[in-house]
């Protein structure tokens, strides 16, 4: 067996959670490029306002469709930055070098699908 070429998220979890069905699987992904570009819009937007309680919402729902997927190192990022945004520390405002890996990486995840996609 070949080691997986992804890094960033597990296809092949992600192909037995749906019970195989890859036509499922290729809809699932094919939704990420759309759905990554409005996350990064709201992340952005609430980094720009130094909004913890929005950020805090927008990195819940960025932890659960990561975790969807199997994009862990991801959904770790997201969970992490959702309690500091839930539980502040006192004077905390965020703003974009809070968010800079998260974006990281939701790159590095939507290029691993694109790889994805393309080759299945």
């Amino acid at each position: 067996m070949h080691p997986s070429p992804y890094t960033h998220f597990d296809p092949q979890a992600l192909l037995a959670d749906l019970f195989g069905n890859r036509e499922i699987v290729r809809t699932v992904l094919g939704a990420f490029g759309d759905w990554r570009s409005t996350a990064e819009g709201e992340l952005r937007a609430a980094a720009d306002a130094g909004s913890a309680p929005q950020l805090a919402r927008i990195t819940h729902a960025l932890r659960g469709t990561l975790a969807q997927i199997h994009a862990a190192a991801g959904a770790d990022m997201a969970s992490a930055l959702e309690q500091r945004c839930k539980s502040p520390a006192p004077g905390f405002v965020p703003g974009r070098s809070d968010i800079d890996a998260l974006l990281h990486e939701l790159g590095a995840v939507a290029g691993e699908v694109a790889d994805y996609l393309e080759r299945n």
